[in-house]
């Protein structure tokens, strides 16, 4: 059993970490004023080719794997404590993947080439109002007519509002279309951003670059080639797209938490009090072991669990079923301790690490929007449990 990263992958993280540390962290601060990710950052994203990066090769994208996605999350989460180019990256790559999984490549060739270059960026609409893990109790509504759909309804808690609307690009959206056989009548449709889609602004608690709100369909003609798989049969393709995102959420929370164990920890060393640093304190010793334990151990899961959703994609080993425990474990823990590191690495710092000055203050709300992002902690319990002790037994 090999735990190392091969040599082209040990290239790509180093990569990544320059860029990571020359691009993304000195633009921390204005991004956060500004409340946007700046044009450099973004352009520098996509001329790494950072951008759909799991996009095959055929579309100009880098066509590669799940864990070497996961290397470069895992740099850009370290350089950003506010989550929010993290997040542009895992949506980006999870669901423009999923396009190029189950897409028609005569229709979709054209979009993924252009998110490849940067020139679009890839969305999901899932989430609505009354209904976020409850992927098959979704109100809006797809009814075919010719060669188009017509689109009614509204979601809701949906990244990257403002970046799609003026960088230009579309969502994988979640829609019904057998309203009454549930999760069996579910379908993707690739939504291309129109002015025809009424948008809505809303501010988050963190992520302070990214951007955030509500679409709404009102009998929206969508051509019909843009449906993404077959109709009535969307419910388990989005959820390889939930996976993916769900694993690289558990290397970022992973990540950004480790970063702030390390900035609580060179903090510890300078500050004394009462005639010592406090790096000296047994109590507070103890908690950065505890936490640094749990946190590789964290980071390692993570790995393993995008390594195994390669296994299936790729080569057809393990079932979706162990795919779905593996990756509901992985962010689970991720976020949970994650937010706990975080929270003790701003327990370490006093009165600044509760400062708006702090990143460690940035990270504990950009980790804590990953405890529900993509799945809430609840339903990765309920994907643990069921994969446990079996179907039969949840309700």
């Amino acid at each position: 059993m090999d735990f190392d990263f091969t040599e082209d992958q040990k290239l790509l993280q180093s990569t990544a970490k320059d860029f990571a540390e020359k691009v993304i962290a000195p633009n921390i601060e204005r991004m956060r004023k500004d409340r946007r990710i700046p044009k450099e950052v973004f352009d520098g994203l996509a001329k790494m080719g950072f951008l759909g990066m799991a996009i095959p090769e055929k579309y100009g994208g880098m066509g590669m794997d799940a864990v070497s996605t996961g290397i470069v999350a895992e740099q850009i989460a370290r350089a950003d404590p506010t989550a929010s180019i993290p997040v542009l990256f895992l949506v980006d790559n999870a669901w423009s993947y999923l396009i190029s999984k189950y897409g028609n490549p005569e229709v979709f060739s054209g979009i993924l080439q252009k998110v490849a270059r940067g020139s679009l960026i890839t969305g999901i609409g899932s989430t609505e109002s009354g209904h976020g893990s409850d992927v098959a109790g979704i109100d809006t509504v797809a009814v075919k007519k010719g060669d188009e759909y017509i689109v009614n309804g509204e979601k809701s808690f949906i990244s990257l509002v403002r970046d799609i609307k003026e960088i230009g690009g579309g969502y994988v959206t979640v829609v019904k279309t057998d309203p009454k056989a549930g999760a069996r009548g579910i379908s993707l449709l690739y939504i291309p951003y129109s002015e025809e889609i009424e948008i809505g602004y809303l501010e988050e608690m963190g992520r302070e670059g990214s951007s955030w709100g509500t679409l709404r369909f009102n009998d929206l003609h969508v051509p019909a080639k843009y449906l993404i798989g077959q109709e009535n049969r969307g419910f388990n393709i989005v959820h390889e797209g939930f996976e993916f995102a769900r694993g690289l959420i558990s290397v970022i929370s992973a990540s950004m938490a480790l970063k702030s164990i390390e900035n609580g920890a060179a903090y510890m060393k300078q500050r004394k009090a009462f005639g010592n640093s406090i790096a000296t304190f047994e109590g507070l010793q103890f908690q950065l072991a505890d936490d640094v334990a749990k946190m590789e151990a964290a980071l390692n899961f993570a790995y393993k669990a995008l390594w195994i959703y390669d296994q299936e994609q790729r080569y057809g080993k393990y079932s979706r079923f162990q795919v779905s425990k593996m990756i509901a474990m992985a962010k689970l823990i991720s976020t949970t301790w994650g937010f706990d590191a975080v929270n003790d690495a701003m327990q370490w710092q006093g009165a600044y690490g509760y400062s708006k000055d702090c990143p460690e203050e940035w990270a504990l709300r950009g980790i804590r929007s990953f405890q529900l992002a993509e799945g809430s902690r609840e339903i990765m319990k309920i994907i643990i449990a069921r994969e446990t002790l079996g179907k039969e037994f949840i309700k």
